[in-house]
């Protein structure tokens, strides 16, 4: 990835995280950036505790933060280059903990486990509230499909930070020796366009005529400006969906794709420049691991 200086990585010390942080120290080893490790004890978990325990019971805090810096000694100890990282633990709400450490280190990049549903689908509530909040990329790993990566999808819609997303995508990939998939999602005339009237249908060949000027438009687009780029040789793919983000979803897991990158906003549509919903999908769809990227203004 460019630019990357600094990473953080959220751990529970649960197989996701375990996986989240081996892929910190990767990225880290490939672009020499700094690490820190948070655990975050959630508030509620300490006032519950406090009004279980007995009045001359103290320190409750101070014992929870003690056991969570022994289970990270025994935690790191399993995960090669893990011991000696700079670890930290909160007393918060887990994700308002770490986006505020995000944003007070100017972090590049969050790194947490995706976990998902038992299915092995979509992201935690956290990972998708940090995506929504951090002021950085974030990534969120899947167990499942750790790192190296074999197949990564790049999304594309045409904005700058659709770019963006291609170009972290090519830098994970030439790190890897991975293919990138250049994905574009369009709805096809016809189909819910106001533009084309429902009283003319489009003929085939019309369809065919905008495809084509469609996939012209997308390798233009991923034209190659970077040595790494020309050598990722992205393969170019428009897929027809009624939906962005499920289009999306749906083409990962039919091309067991180990990681997907996109932005969190775009020019798809008024609701996704509003509300990012294509990410929102891919967030709750996805089927193996997601870096998100940030427009840079």
């Amino acid at each position: 990835m460019e630019s990357l200086r600094t990473i953080l990585v959220g751990v529970d010390f649960t197989a996701g995280s375990a996986a989240a942080l081996r892929e910190a120290i990767r990225i880290a080893q490939w672009k020499q950036a700094q690490i820190e490790v948070l655990h975050v004890i959630d508030t509620l978990v300490v006032v519950q505790l406090e009004e279980m325990m007995s009045p001359m019971v103290q320190g409750i805090q101070t014992e929870l933060v003690a056991e969570a810096k022994s289970h990270w000694e025994r935690f790191s100890a399993r995960i090669e280059g893990a011991a000696g990282l700079p670890f930290h633990v909160g007393v918060n709400n887990a994700a308002y903990e770490l986006v505020a450490r995000v944003k007070d280190k100017k972090t590049d990049l969050l790194v947490l486990g995706a976990h998902g549903d038992k299915k092995g689908r979509g992201v935690s509530t956290l990972g998708a509230d940090c995506v929504r909040r951090a002021n950085s990329k974030v990534m969120l790993v899947r167990d499942s499909k750790p790192g190296p990566f074999k197949r990564i999808v790049a999304c594309i819609d045409f904005s700058e930070t659709s770019r963006l997303a291609l170009e972290q995508a090519v830098a994970i990939a030439a790190q890897d020796d991975a293919h990138v998939h250049a994905v574009h999602v369009v709805k096809m005339p016809g189909e819910g366009f106001s533009l084309f009237s429902s009283k003319k249908s489009v003929s085939e060949t019309d369809r065919a005529r905008y495809r084509e000027q469609l996939r012209t438009r997308l390798e233009e687009f991923c034209k190659p400006t970077d040595p790494q780029v020309v050598w990722a040789r992205p393969r170019f793919e428009l897929i027809e969906h009624s939906n962005h983000g499920q289009g999306i979803a749906e083409y990962v897991e039919k091309s067991d794709a180990d990681l997907v990158v996109l932005g969190t906003r775009g020019r798809t549509n008024i609701r996704d420049l509003v509300l990012g919903s294509t990410a929102e999908r891919v967030l709750r769809d996805a089927t193996c691991s997601v870096l998100t990227v940030r427009p840079t203004a």
